[in-house]
């Protein structure tokens, strides 16, 4: 049934959600849980529209959006789009007894250009490190990540807190120290 085709597709785009963040690599075979007020499937679009306190979850990863957006192209490429007062997910990173975390209002996927989208007071934070900003993008193909401060009329800064690694002193430079 081609419903379930969507369905698929759907958790498969979500799950990826974080990947920037190196989200733990077995929740991608662990069962997906949704809830929501209502939901809207429209096959022959390919669209599955989520809405009123939606709440994801897949193994460690937990979700949390007014609303969820799921649209697959031609070539089986998604599109997601989470949006809220602010969307928010949690998942374990792989290897690691730490979580990340990102908030804003509005979470975009691209499957196909493999990117991350967090617009309207993003902020992501991977262990005890944090990136805030108007607007953070992941490129997950080149590792690459940017934020801004302003944007779509906000004036804004980029707030950033990186902790010292572990082993480094207060003798020591840290790399980014040393010329």
């Amino acid at each position: 049934m081609r419903v379930e085709w969507l369905f698929a597709t759907l958790f498969c785009s979500l799950s990826l959600l974080v990947s920037p963040v190196h989200a733990e690599k077995a929740d991608k075979t662990k069962p997906v849980n949704l809830e929501a007020d209502s939901v809207r499937v429209e096959d022959a679009q390919k669209t599955a529209v989520y809405e009123g306190h939606v709440v994801l979850t897949q193994g460690t990863l937990m979700m949390t959006a007014d609303k969820i957006e799921v649209r697959q192209d031609e070539q089986g490429f998604a599109l997601g789009n989470a949006t809220g007062k602010p969307v928010y997910f949690r998942q374990k990173m792989d290897g690691r007894e730490e979580f990340a975390e990102g908030w804003a209002d509005s979470i975009i996927y691209d499957g196909r250009a493999d990117k991350l989208r967090l617009s309207g007071q993003a902020r992501l934070k991977r262990g005890a490190d944090e990136l805030r900003g108007n607007l953070i993008t992941y490129d997950s193909r080149t590792e690459f990540y940017q934020a801004q401060g302003s944007g779509n009329g906000v004036k804004g800064r980029v707030r950033a807190v990186i902790q010292p690694k572990a082993g480094a002193t207060a003798n020591e430079p840290t790399q980014a120290g040393k010329p």
